[in-house]
């Protein structure tokens, strides 16, 4: 089932998603109140309100509760750490994203005005349906899945401070990094990390092509390893990285204008445009 999260100018709800219809089913309650059962039964669990909507006078949000935390899971796959001119470790690298740094999906991306190096990252992401994670199964508190492009300030990542690299500067611009277009939940996909096709194109322009199978580590393992560092609850992310082909490589950095479209497999694609350089 896909699960998204709307706005009507008046109120934000959550809905299931028939993109074939356009219509959407409203769902009672909020992602706290339902993310458990539907973690642990699937989408059956889904409480429907029986109210039928039309998706094309709504605003589709990013599909996360407000406030979220948003933890980011970098080096996870081999060959794009190898173009960041870096060698693998025995675990990921991880670090935050603050709120307001998310962007909503189809919205403008912020260009911030300290980089010249604005670059993008295709990015499975994992929504938490479970107040706690079950560290013996922690597949069983996945929700579901979405699309995610962590947007990257890469003058600013490898600015030579003392540590080797500023992570806080490269990855917190507000308004920057998308997410959706809506969650596809965990029954769609098996109780095994998924095998799914990701893509990033650039006006048109494949940049990015690899699967997720080629992540260094599996979806229980990542999240079971961002929760032992901060607690994750229902609505939370977790982005698992990215593969090679980022504009780092190439210097092909993101301008204004330019429509970046990430796409994976059996989920969506969530498109933004990039706004004015200031």
């Amino acid at each position: 089932m896909r699960i998204a999260r709307y706005g009507d100018g008046r109120t934000d709800f959550w809905a299931a998603v028939d993109p074939d219809s356009g219509r959407v089913q409203v769902i009672r309650g909020e992602i706290e109140d339902w993310g458990p059962r539907v973690s642990a039964d699937g989408a059956g669990a889904v409480p429907l309100t029986g109210e039928d909507r039309d998706a094309a006078g709504l605003r589709l949000l990013m599909p996360t509760r407000p406030g979220a935390k948003v933890v980011c899971l970098g080096a996870t796959y081999a060959k794009h750490v190898e173009g960041l001119g870096r060698e693998m470790t025995g675990q990921p690298a991880g670090f935050w994203k603050p709120f307001s740094a998310l962007l909503d999906p189809e919205d403008t991306i912020v260009y911030p005005a300290i980089t010249k190096a604005l670059d993008y990252e295709v990015e499975l992401t994992i929504v938490v349906g479970t107040e706690r994670v079950d560290h013996t199964d922690p597949m069983r508190s996945v929700l579901g899945y979405t699309v995610g492009n962590d947007i990257s300030l890469r003058d600013l990542q490898f600015a030579g401070s003392v540590t080797g690299m500023d992570m806080f500067s490269a990855k917190s611009a507000d308004r920057s990094s998308g997410v959706g277009p809506w969650i596809v939940t965990r029954d769609e996909f098996g109780e095994s990390s998924p095998d799914l096709l990701l893509t990033l194109s650039v006006n048109g322009e494949e940049r990015q092509k690899d699967r997720t199978s080629s992540m260094a580590w599996p979806i229980d393992f990542l999240l079971r390893w961002a929760d032992e560092r901060t607690t994750l609850s229902t609505g939370d992310i977790v982005m698992t990285g990215t593969p090679a082909g980022v504009a780092y490589e190439d210097g092909r950095y993101l301008e204004p204008g330019d429509v970046v479209e990430a796409t994976i497999e059996r989920i969506g694609t969530l498109r933004n445009t990039v706004g004015p350089r200031p």
